[in-house]
């Protein structure tokens, strides 16, 4: 009878679990390196000939890569873990404007 009565009790006062979401194993994202790396060789080798647009595009395509690795790699608080994604993702908007901006340039000229 009282294996009963304790079995009726856990079922009707179950007691809250914290149930903790397992951490995401992160990769070792040498895509993202190898892409970073060729953007930024690209970038310095090219220095010279490119035009204004042109490397403010690349700088702020290589920044953004940069802050993309930071953010999955990096021990960050939640606050600064914002941050470096907006700061991401406004650096790639932008270096995607610029590209935009190239190719108007490039093609209406």
């Amino acid at each position: 009878m009282a294996k009963q009565y304790r079995k009726l009790q856990e079922k009707l006062y179950k007691k809250p679990t914290e149930k903790k979401a397992p951490e995401q194993k992160i990769g070792k994202d040498y895509v993202l390196m190898a892409v970073t790396v060729f953007t930024v060789l690209v970038t310095c080798a090219g220095w010279t000939s490119l035009d204004n647009v042109s490397r403010a595009m690349y700088s702020l395509l290589s920044v953004s890569l940069v802050l993309t690795y930071a953010k999955r790699h990096a021990k960050l608080d939640e606050q600064k873990q914002t941050l470096v994604e907006r700061g991401s993702l406004i650096t790639m908007a932008l270096a995607v404007v610029l590209f935009f901006v190239s190719l108007y340039v490039h093609f209406t000229s």
